[in-house]
């Protein structure tokens, strides 16, 4: 009470010599500092007892921030400790417990404060560098978000990378530390949205296409084979759609893989292990009632946009596929990539490619697109991702695909 009345009489040398002697019969911390923080909320250090009160609030801080582990209430506890000291005219103390803390900018304050000029210069230094960091971090957000909005996924991704294992981007706290949030938060989202191998599926107006990309298609039961399916007698891993090398030409062929009732090739049963090439459309049958329609691409008619520039169509290595009862899923199996074929009589003038680990797409020239609301270029080339909208602008209207797992 005697304290306080001398606080409220403008005594306050006397009030804060008193706080001070008091808080020193304290035999707890919490009390202790809890009493010199009262003191120092009502004593400036403009005298030398109000310097002395602040000096002892800091230093019993200290002492207590050593037996706390690592985290937001010890940085506050330093930080308070910090302000402490200013007001206690140990402006260079509390600059490097600033430093220690990353906030270089108070501790500029506090040296310039105190005139510690060796301090204040290598702070600066430090301040002029973490600028730059931010700099080239915000102009790798920038970089990265045109990356994104163009479809140059494989683009943006290097940038994340490179930027996020650049030790130097972790330094600092503010606009440094936001910025390299945001490139983290941008590279996991890409990375969600990655396609689960090489394969995706295809939303259109006429059903959905699932899009393969790689030297075999497993078809079977289980879960875990490119195209899955049920049927009587089907096995897990019942038959496989392989590339093999027939007269120096890389052709598509049909290998049973042991199955329990059989796989048959145009009504013909395939021997197990035996590669059956597939020269023309037909129907794989799986079993006792399972069937796939197969395509190859060279027989699956014409489509406009679908030739070359001279209006011919090349042979490609690809296969359309249609399980029995599904009239309007396809797969397109494409072990080398190729042109984007939607069903039979359905091709795009768009090549698709493998870009690990992206799946690439490649516009035909003079076709532009829409990637969302975000107009693409004739001719652009991009990486997919799971959510896209993709709206291509063909002669014949527009067509628009949802990409999807």
């Amino acid at each position: 009470m005697r304290v306080r009345v001398l606080e409220h009489t403008g005594e306050h040398a006397q009030a804060a010599a008193l706080r001070l002697e008091y808080a020193q019969t304290l035999c707890g911390t919490v009390q202790r500092i809890a009493m010199l923080r009262e003191g120092c909320a009502r004593n400036s250090g403009a005298t030398d007892e109000g310097r002395a009160l602040h000096q002892a609030l800091a230093e019993t801080l200290l002492r207590h921030a050593e037996f706390m582990e690592d985290g937001a209430p010890r940085r506050a506890i330093l930080m308070e400790a910090a302000r402490a000291l200013e007001e206690a005219d140990q402006g260079a103390v509390a600059g490097e417990i600033y430093e220690r803390l990353g906030m270089h900018r108070r501790a500029a304050r506090a040296y310039e404060r105190a005139g510690a000029i060796s301090q204040l210069e290598y702070v600066l230094g430090l301040l002029e560098r973490h600028e730059q960091i931010e700099q080239a971090l915000q102009s790798a957000v920038d970089a990265v978000d045109a990356a994104m909005r163009g479809g140059q996924r494989l683009l943006a991704h290097s940038l994340l990378q490179e930027h996020l294992h650049d030790r130097r981007s972790g330094l600092g706290q503010g606009p440094a530390a936001t910025a390299r949030t945001g490139l983290v938060a941008r590279l996991a989202a890409l990375e969600a949205a990655l396609p689960r191998g090489p394969k995706l599926s295809l939303r259109w107006s006429g059903g959905t296409t699932t899009l393969l990309l790689g030297p075999q298609l497993r078809i079977g039961r289980s879960p875990d084979v490119e195209l899955s399916l049920t049927g009587s007698g089907l096995s897990r891993e019942h038959v496989a759609l392989r590339t093999i090398m027939r007269d120096g030409t890389l052709t598509i062929a049909a290998v049973d893989l042991g199955s329990r009732a059989g796989s048959f090739w145009a009504g013909e049963p395939l021997e197990p292990g035996e590669a059956q090439p597939i020269d023309g459309p037909g129907e794989l049958g799986l079993g006792f009632g399972a069937s796939v329609t197969v395509q190859p691409l060279q027989e699956a008619g014409t489509a406009e946009g679908a030739g070359t520039a001279e209006g011919t169509r090349r042979p490609e290595l690809g296969l359309l596929l249609q399980p029995r009862g599904l009239s309007d899923a396809w797969t397109l199996f494409l072990p080398e990539g190729g042109p984007l074929w939607l069903a039979p009589g359905h091709a795009l003038p768009v090549r698709i490619d493998l870009r690990p680990p992206f799946i690439g797409l490649q516009l035909a020239p003079g076709i532009a697109a829409h990637l969302g609301s975000q107009p693409l270029g004739p001719g652009a080339g991009l990486e997919l991702l799971i959510g896209d909208r993709l709206h291509l602008n063909l002669p014949q209207g527009r067509v628009t695909l949802e990409v999807g797992p």
